[in-house]
């Protein structure tokens, strides 16, 4: 057996169809909701996803993983590289900060591997890891994909001001700065096609995750052909085998150093204090013939008992500390709406239709009012604001993805000297669906190393 081995895709050839199929057959997997499709039901499609083609293709980022699984059966396939970019690296120390050790470690992992999954907890510095490779890598164009403007801004900043980069650009739907390394938002990267898509030398996404699946942004981390250098970064790594491997196969290999709980004990990340409220069910039976959107909707979204205890939580932490920065995540619109007239007092709801402006404008005034404040925010608070002060997280949500669960909790545990540990509220649903999203919650607070308390 050989396989040939190229930037973006590799092909295995072998004069035994057996051990072929065999491998196929091991990287197909049920598509997710295969039964509704058109194609499906047409027979046009057998509902598989296939990482590896019946004339033996395979995205060159799963090589890793498939010569694992040939080890398995003690065969050991030549391996030629038709493809190959060897850098002279520059100094990865920027001026003005010095790494941790797990920092540095990522970022020495990842240049050694040339492309990888770099998975880094919320709040343990994933963009000074991030720079620290642009560093390193300086010289060749870049492109830094994100899916959200907001994360975009913030880390061209960074890059700018903080680090000193120069020669950064950066495209979004509100602006377009031409640069060697150019920051560009999925929804923007039509701009960058002509100037970057074959001259890239380095490809970095982030939130990776998030590019896992979806028509525009899935292409997107598998183009760029010659882009050597091919990095995702993320805190919480897809569990599902589809969206897993679509990572892989773009980026590589899964490069962690240190999780959560071990940076909370080393004290670089906040100890959360994770608390279940055991909320009484009242549904009756009326919710066993419900749709989950109905469910949602009567027992969270207007559920007036639990939205009362969320109400009771903010105003026992507003007596109790009068320099409290309480943070609510909501899913709905209208469910942050209806808890902000709840709530009252120093009270803003931020929303995606408030402009970048308004979103600092409200983050600041949360950060810098001398009494205590509430933010409510929908999914626009979950991934990419930095937030350190922090010091009461209120999970009014329900949901039961590990992804969104872990991203939200992670919005409160970046250290800040006004705190020493910050406080978690979440809720045990009874109501059909809900139930198990809530155990699913408490298995992933879990999963992670913290404590958890049921109140």
């Amino acid at each position: 057996m050989k396989i040939h081995v190229k930037n973006l895709k590799s092909r295995i050839e072998t004069d035994n169809p057996k051990l072929l199929k065999a491998l196929v057959d091991f990287y197909t997997f049920s598509t997710p909701g295969y039964e509704f499709s058109k194609s499906y039901r047409r027979r046009q499609w057998d509902g598989k996803t296939r990482f590896i083609s019946k004339a033996g293709y395979f995205r060159t980022g799963l090589l890793s993983d498939i010569l694992n699984t040939l080890k398995k059966i003690e065969c050991d396939p030549e391996i030629i590289y038709h493809e190959s970019e060897s850098l002279d690296l520059n100094d990865k120390n920027i001026k003005g900060f010095n790494y941790y050790d797990y920092q540095e470690s990522l970022i020495d992992r990842a240049l050694e591997a040339k492309r990888c999954i770099v998975k880094s907890p919320t709040g343990s510095g994933k963009t000074l890891i991030m720079a620290g490779i642009v560093k390193a890598l300086q010289g060749q164009k870049m492109v830094i994909l994100f899916n959200a403007k907001q994360l975009l801004r913030q880390t061209y900043e960074f890059f700018t001001d903080a680090c000193g980069f120069s020669n950064v650009g950066l495209s979004f739907g509100d602006g377009y700065i031409h640069g060697n390394i150019m920051l560009c938002t999925i929804q923007s990267i039509e701009t960058i096609l002509d100037t970057h898509l074959t001259d890239a030398g380095v490809l970095m996404v982030d939130e990776c995750h998030e590019f896992a699946n979806g028509k525009i942004t899935l292409p997107a981390i598998q183009s760029f052909p010659n882009a050597f250098y091919r990095f995702g970064f993320t805190a919480t790594i897809p569990s599902d085998p589809i969206p897993l491997n679509n990572l892989k196969g773009a980026f590589g290999d899964i490069v962690e150093q240190k999780t959560t709980a071990e940076l909370v004990e080393e004290g670089t990340l906040t100890k959360p204090i994770i608390q279940l409220i055991d909320r009484p069910y009242t549904a009756n039976g009326i919710d066993e013939s419900m749709s989950y959107m109905d469910v949602y909707d009567n027992f969270i979204v207007n559920n007036t008992d639990r939205n009362s205890m969320i109400k009771t939580v903010v105003t026992s932490i507003r007596n109790s500390n009068k320099n409290a920065k309480i943070l609510v995540l909501t899913k709905s619109l209208e469910h942050g709406r209806i808890l902000k007239d709840l709530i009252g007092g120093d009270c803003e709801f931020l929303e995606g239709a408030n402009s970048l402006a308004e979103r600092y404008q409200a983050i600041d005034r949360f950060r810098q009012n001398e009494g205590n404040s509430v933010l409510i925010g929908t999914k626009i608070l979950q991934t990419g604001v930095n937030i350190q002060e922090i010091t009461h997280f209120i999970n009014a949500r329900g949901m039961k993805s590990e992804i969104a669960t872990l991203q939200a909790l992670g919005r409160s545990l970046r250290k800040h000297e006004s705190k020493s540990k910050v406080f978690v509220y979440d809720f045990l649903d009874k109501e059909k669906y809900l139930s198990n999203h809530s155990k699913a919650r408490e298995k992933h607070y879990r999963k992670e190393g913290h404590e958890v308390e049921v109140i």
